[in-house]
């Protein structure tokens, strides 16, 4: 898990937290359950006005982008409108990787159907429709300057810039669009509240669609579709990677984001945010489709050997980007689906490429062969691992022995979970007493129905059950 204090970041940024009166949201989610997954959300203003599109995460590897994107996302907005996909390529922020099934960025002119991707792309470029402005944040390499000075300091390097494909646009219609222009409006507005020189952003002008251009690859590119396709104003948002604390350069996108949003008019309701670190609660899991269990981080789970486990939801302190992975098994993803598990493993979760919670699934050997020795109304019983043994309340019940794999040398401790032998040296060794069903602790059982609860015995090596009967205790008739 990485470990950061919470960091108040409004002394550089305006940023913005809910507001009841905005004056709509939307929020959809395009290949649920895949780990492609891409949530797609759309802030109305109270008032009419341009719509920007705020893209980050179409590289997995920069999460300048697509952490500030997704600091969008419950903003309230008094004028304009924001479409936000925070993370584009969510499988490859997942794996942080710039690009698992090839750059998503170089799709944009042709991506054959058999791509996974191509689904992506042709969801985004129907969101480009409905704006009229698109900003990509991304963080780059080096230190953009027009001038070589070294090889992180280059005409060809990305970081710290805003990028556009050409410095002056004519659309088919006649209009005409100044893009430098644009840019160095919002280059001045970001650059009064950056101290540190080197940090400060430039203008890049990528010439795209000229012969001479040094980033010819750029005509597959998201901003040069927008442009020269929809014809419609793009820009790029670089931050560097060369800025070793990813915290900064979100407060360095977030700075350009709220300079774009000011140049085109779009008004925010509210400022000020926090970033607080990922951290998970608790994870509700079920065994076997039972009711689901709290199990908190770094806890363990024991189950048998052919057990399904299903992971129903994650309690932390977000709630989007959460991923679970259930190692060596199903896919990237594991949450909601169900898994039979055969071997020790660990569930890990995370915040995008961010660790914030792990259990751990230990896997016991079956119980062939074993068997809990009981005795109710004189009677003796043999139950299997996993029987539920139904008997009237005020009954009297006495655990008679325990046969596990054929053996009673095992030793194992059997524990009546709601039951003390001897409270004055509790061992957690529940043989050989008169149990009163009258006289359990009702915090240990589960309520079945109005008249039944239901309590376990355990047979405990240590800390750890390896096998589990259940009693249910009936209200009289």
């Amino acid at each position: 898990m990485y470990s950061i204090q919470k960091t108040l970041i409004c002394c550089f940024l305006v940023l913005f937290l809910p507001l009841a009166g905005y004056a709509g949201r939307d929020h959809q989610v395009f290949f649920k359950g895949t780990d492609h997954e891409l949530d797609v959300y759309r802030i109305y203003g109270q008032e009419p006005g341009p719509t920007l599109m705020i893209m980050g995460g179409i590289q997995g590897d920069e999460p300048g982008g697509y952490l500030a994107a997704d600091l969008y996302v419950d903003m309230g907005l008094k004028k304009g409108n924001l479409i936000i996909v925070p993370r584009a390529n969510f499988y490859s922020i997942l794996v942080n990787d710039r690009g698992p099934n090839g750059d998503m960025n170089r799709k944009f002119d042709k991506v054959p159907s058999v791509d996974p991707d191509s689904e992506i792309v042709r969801k985004i470029k129907d969101l480009m429709k409905g704006a009229d402005y698109f900003l990509n944040m991304h963080d780059g390499s080096g230190f953009y300057h027009p001038e070589y000075i070294d090889n992180m300091h280059n005409p060809r390097r990305f970081g710290q810039s805003i990028i556009a494909d050409t410095d002056i646009y004519k659309t088919p219609d006649g209009t005409v669009y100044e893009l430098q222009a644009i840019a160095n409006r919002v280059i001045e507005r970001i650059n009064t509240s950056i101290h540190e020189e080197e940090n400060r952003f430039r203008f890049n002008n990528h010439h795209t669609a000229a012969q001479d251009s040094i980033h010819k690859e750029q005509r597959k590119s998201a901003t040069y579709y927008m442009l020269f396709t929809l014809n419609k104003p793009a820009f790029a948002s670089e931050t560097s990677k060369c800025i070793q604390d990813f915290r900064k350069r979100v407060v360095f996108q977030t700075m350009v984001v709220n300079a774009f949003m000011k140049e085109f008019g779009i008004e925010p309701a509210q400022p000020s945010i926090y970033i607080d670190p990922p951290i998970m609660e608790y994870a509700l899991i079920s065994v076997n489709s039972a009711s689901p269990i709290a199990v908190e981080d770094n806890q363990h789970i024991v189950i048998t050997k052919g057990d399904t486990i299903t992971i129903k939801d994650i309690k932390a302190n977000y709630t989007r980007g959460i991923v679970v992975d259930i190692k060596g098994s199903g896919q990237i993803n594991d949450l909601g689906r169900d898994f039979s598990i055969s071997s020790s493993t660990t569930v890990e979760v995370r915040k995008d490429m961010f660790p914030c919670g792990k259990i751990h699934v230990d896997v016991i050997p079956e119980t062939n062969r074993t068997w809990l020795i009981i005795e109710a109304d004189n009677i003796d019983y043999a139950l299997k691992p996993g029987d539920v043994f139904s008997m009237h309340n005020g009954s009297v019940l006495v655990v008679k022995d325990l046969v596990y794999r054929g053996s009673s040398n095992h030793g194992l401790n059997v524990n009546f979970k709601g039951f003390v032998g001897n409270w004055d040296d509790n061992t957690g060794e529940d043989r050989g007493y008169d149990i009163d069903t009258s006289a359990l602790m009702d915090r240990y059982a589960q309520k079945v129905d109005e008249d039944t609860r239901r309590f376990r015995i355990s047979a405990m090596r240590g800390e750890t059950p390896v096998a589990t009967f259940f009693i249910d205790v009936r209200a009289p008739n």
